[in-house]
């Protein structure tokens, strides 16, 4: 009982409130005062208020893709361990690092089917950079949990990061989750989510024509899959420390959830310095991820 009440807690208080620490970090860094860090909860309460303006042109796809984006992000929350609880053993198989990633694309798709549905020029712009993205970033994430798999001979992420890893390869895995994080999620130096300028975006071209509640669906999705990408990435840098997968409960779900925001105030710091790579300089970039991953492999590899 007491881990679904904390699952509960994790999913309805923790991404909002990740999102809120980063741009108050990122409001510090530039010398203003800023947006108070609880801003997301009273934005979703505004957007949730209000009516939603539909294109002429959009069908059923466009209004039900942030709904069920929304249900597949809640219930990949629920199956990964990025905040160090452990699923009920009958949930177990439901954590499976493939069917998670593929089931994280799978809302990425409905998010860019809805982008299309409209008719829009940036809508079309966006999803076909969101789609390019998820190709080069796909191989560092398989490749990565896989090196982190092979360690334990188990594919389910509940009982990989339940086990020791070797500390060379939950830092090179751990950096590269970070880096596809920062490109999934969106963010600098991929994307700037802050952004006025269409012709440069690529998250939020593809939710330009949503507004009132399906808006809010869609930044809580998005808020979602922000803790899932940052909390495994923690998840896997603390089993730099040997002793970390032994700890307590308490001590572990304590240090999870510090590790979190911890990362998420270093990613805003790093969106404080880094600009915006070049469309075509993205590949490279992404391949630091995979070029990671791969040596991970290989260190799991020979240590088997």
């Amino acid at each position: 009982m007491s881990c679904w009440l904390l699952q509960l807690i994790n999913i309805c208080i923790i991404p909002l409130l990740l999102m809120g620490v980063i741009r108050k970090t990122k409001a510090l860094l530039q010398t203003r005062y800023g947006a108070p860090v609880l801003q997301p909860f009273y934005d979703l309460a505004k957007l949730l208020r209000k009516s939603e303006t539909i294109s002429g042109t959009a069908s059923w796809v466009f209004i039900w893709s942030p709904r069920v984006g929304l249900m597949i992000a809640v219930l990949t929350a629920v199956c990964v361990p990025w905040a160090g609880l452990v699923l009920p053993e009958g949930w177990r198989g439901a954590s499976n690092f493939l069917f998670v990633l593929y089931l994280l694309a799978l809302g990425k798709f409905l998010t860019m089917l809805a982008a299309m549905d409209t008719g829009s020029a940036f809508g079309g712009l966006g999803a076909s950079r969101e789609a390019t993205i998820s190709l080069l970033v796909e191989p560092a994430l398989v490749i990565g949990l896989g090196a982190f798999a092979l360690q334990t001979g188990q594919m389910d992420l509940t009982a990989m990061y339940a086990a020791p890893a070797s500390p060379i390869v939950a830092a090179l895995v751990g950096c590269a989750l970070i880096i596809a994080a920062l490109a999934e999620l969106s963010r600098m130096p991929v994307d700037d989510p802050t952004t006025h300028l269409e012709l440069t975006m690529v998250h939020e071209a593809m939710i330009l024509e949503n507004s009132g509640r399906n808006l809010a669906l869609i930044e809580y999705a998005g808020a979602l899959r922000a803790c899932l990408y940052f909390g495994l990435a923690a998840q896997t840098l603390l089993h730099v420390w040997p002793g970390f997968a032994t700890l307590a409960f308490g001590w572990h779900y304590a240090l999870s959830l510090g590790a979190l925001f911890l990362l998420g105030i270093a990613v805003a710091v790093a969106e404080g310095i880094l600009v915006k790579l070049k469309w075509r300089a993205v590949p490279n970039y992404l391949a630091f991820a995979t070029a990671l991953s791969l040596l991970a492999a290989l260190v799991a590899a020979a240590q088997g």
